[in-house]
């Protein structure tokens, strides 16, 4: 190292400088600080540092007194809580044993009587004040106020209450209790000022006056009608009250056992018409299929059907005179003027006709299959498959009406024997048909 050299001082190189001058004086002083802690460990005790003889035993002898004051403090504190636990349960009126009452001197049920009279005297001065306070404040008169630029009047309802509202809704709150009061009214039969007396003397009158009638009669069966008097209990709607007189209630029994009878007819005739359609339904599928195999070209096989279990027969009707009854016409239609839906009003095409517009704009390449339409087989070969129509409720409501008249003019049909198709060279292939598609094909046709 060149000793001309000079060193090249930084500021910090100073101040690594000066922090190891700092560290070696923290460390002389630590030094130091050591010698002399072990050299006053040795030192004399001062005067100060003395006890007297018998401190500690004197010390332990009061914890041993506070002690036991504190447990004699406890004891006292839990002997009061059951005095006064018992004090407060004999103040009410629940003695441990009743034998044991008459060994104190304090009267408990005396002193309850004597509390709750005090309760119920204070109970009324206070109400008496109150009436008091409340007759002797001049009744203010009704005020009209504004609020929000709104003048607020006051008046009293149909119940007695003081009501407040604005000066315009007056007129049809008046209004409200006017039709409130009308229903409300209570019917001159049914007076509410009566006392029970006059009410148990009206009854009476009641009861004697049914009594003379029962006994003018003469004697016969006993109806409900007859005990039922003044039963307050609702029967419900199935319960027809019958007439007292004999020759009024059997007529009232006539007529309800000629709508039962009439409803019963009804009921039958319907069942025997559904059958009917069952059995034609049945026939048309039959032919239908048949159809199918004759163009598919299929040989018909024989088949073990069934056989069809026979009907129970429906009990017969007596034959008893009609009652006419009023059929109610809905008073939203008009005859020969289909119905439209409140919802519906206003619009330029209802969902069918939509529905039917986008069927005719889509490809045919997407449409149902060539099974649900009643078409030549050749087209559904050729690849052209014709648009779905769907019927019109008008056509099946007219179809469904002509079939309901040949029903009942043609006799019941009679299960023939299909006659087979000619044999094909073909091989025997089996239809893939499901009902729901024949039940389709069935509706379309007709």
């Amino acid at each position: 190292m060149d000793k001309k050299k000079p060193f090249a001082v930084t500021a910090s190189s100073l101040v690594d400088l000066k922090a190891e001058l700092y560290r070696k004086q923290e460390q002389f002083k630590q030094e130091k600080l050591s010698q002399e802690s072990g050299t006053a460990a040795f030192k004399k005790p001062s005067v100060w540092s003395k006890q007297n003889a018998g401190v500690s035993v004197r010390a332990q002898k009061d914890a041993e007194q506070l002690a036991e004051e504190q447990d004699n403090l406890n004891a006292a504190r839990r002997k009061l809580e059951e005095k006064a636990k018992l004090y407060e349960q004999m103040s009410k009126g629940d003695f441990p044993d009743e034998e044991t009452e008459g060994l104190f001197l304090v009267d408990f049920t005396q002193k309850i009587i004597d509390k709750r009279n005090e309760t119920l005297s204070q109970q009324e001065a206070e109400r008496e004040r109150e009436e008091d306070r409340v007759n002797s404040s001049p009744v203010p008169p009704p005020e009209t106020q504004t609020r929000n630029g709104k003048i607020m009047v006051d008046y009293v309802d149909s119940l007695g209450r003081s009501r407040r509202c604005m000066k315009k809704d007056l007129p049809s709150f008046q209004r409200m209790d006017l039709d409130l009061n009308k229903e409300g009214k209570v019917p001159d039969d049914q007076k509410t000022l009566l006392s029970e007396d006059m009410r148990r003397e009206l009854q009476r009158k009641e009861w004697e006056r049914e009594e003379e009638e029962a006994m003018k009669r003469p004697v016969g069966p006993v109806h409900y009608e007859d005990i039922r008097a003044q039963e307050a209990r609702e029967l419900g709607v199935g319960y027809f009250s019958f007439s007292h007189d004999e020759e009024e209630r059997r007529k009232q029994r006539d007529t309800l056992d000629m709508l039962r009878d009439q409803t019963t007819e009804q009921r039958i005739k319907r069942e025997r018409l559904k059958d009917k359609r069952q059995a034609l339904l049945k026939a048309r599928l039959a032919k239908v299929r048949q159809r199918k195999r004759k163009k598919a070209g299929i040989e018909d096989e024989e088949e073990d059907e069934p056989e069809e279990e026979e009907p129970e027969p429906l009990p017969e009707v007596s034959i008893v005179k009609k009652v006419e009854v009023e059929v109610q016409e809905r008073r939203d239609t008009k005859p020969g003027v289909p119905h439209v839906r409140e919802w519906d009003r206003g619009k330029e095409f209802m969902f069918d006709e939509w529905k039917d517009r986008l069927r005719k704009d889509r490809d045919s390449e997407f449409a149902p299959p060539s099974a649900y339409f009643n078409d030549d087989t050749k087209r559904h070969r050729s690849g052209k498959f014709p648009s779905y129509v769907k019927p019109s409720a008008k056509r099946l409501y007219t179809s469904a009406r002509n079939s309901e008249d040949l029903l009942e003019s043609q006799p019941e049909p009679v299960a023939k024997p299909t006659p087979s198709p000619p044999q094909s060279n073909l091989p025997k292939v089996e239809p893939d048909l499901p009902n729901k598609h024949l039940m389709c094909l069935y509706l379309h046709q007709t």
